[in-house]
């Protein structure tokens, strides 16, 4: 014998599944969008300390100068560290890209938060054929884009060519940048 009953939902229990996925929803939906900005976070730092040390590594490997810097309209170097930056061999050390052969690597401009550059008067970082940065030492500090401090992050070019990345050594959840200040986002 063959039943025709058909077994759904009733309205209440439609209503409860309802009313439960929107508290699990509710709670969940902060800390999701909380580890997406986490994970934006480490993707462009890391992006940032391989592009650095790619720079300098390609450097050392070619004998030549090779300089990371954002590009404006005409291929030279510019401040708005916003935008994709862009590896090139530099033998001349023009901080013009004069050659599209001569790219190395183009990283990605942040999809999330403000990157600036605090690179002196320069608007470059710029590594010699031995890997050291010398004249072209400073650093790119991130920031989110609701400007927390604590969220920011701060990678220095030493003389020696080399990214280090700015630490909370005093563990107010703010790290600090090379003269022990707290890291702030402009």
């Amino acid at each position: 014998m063959i039943s025709s009953q058909h077994r759904g939902l009733t309205l209440i229990e439609l209503l409860l599944a309802i009313t439960i996925l929107s508290i699990a929803l509710g709670i969940g939906a902060p800390s999701f969008s909380k580890l997406i900005e986490l994970t934006e976070r480490k993707t462009i730092r890391n992006d940032l300390l391989t592009g650095i040390s790619f720079a300098r590594t390609q450097a050392i490997t070619r004998s030549t100068n090779v300089t990371l810097c954002p590009l404006d309209s005409t291929n030279r170097c510019s401040r708005d560290w916003n935008q994709p930056i862009t590896i090139f061999a530099d033998p001349g050390r023009k901080r013009t890209l004069s050659d599209p052969a001569n790219i190395l690597r183009i990283l990605d401009a942040p999809g999330e938060g403000v990157l600036h550059g605090r690179t002196g008067i320069r608007k470059h970082f710029g590594f010699r054929p031995t890997g050291m940065a010398r004249a072209s030492i400073g650093h790119l500090l991130w920031c989110p884009d609701n400007g927390n401090e604590g969220n920011a992050f701060q990678i220095r070019i030493n003389m020696g060519g080399r990214p280090i990345m700015a630490r909370d050594t005093d563990g107010n959840g703010v790290a600090e940048d090379a003269y022990g200040r707290d890291l702030v986002c402009p």
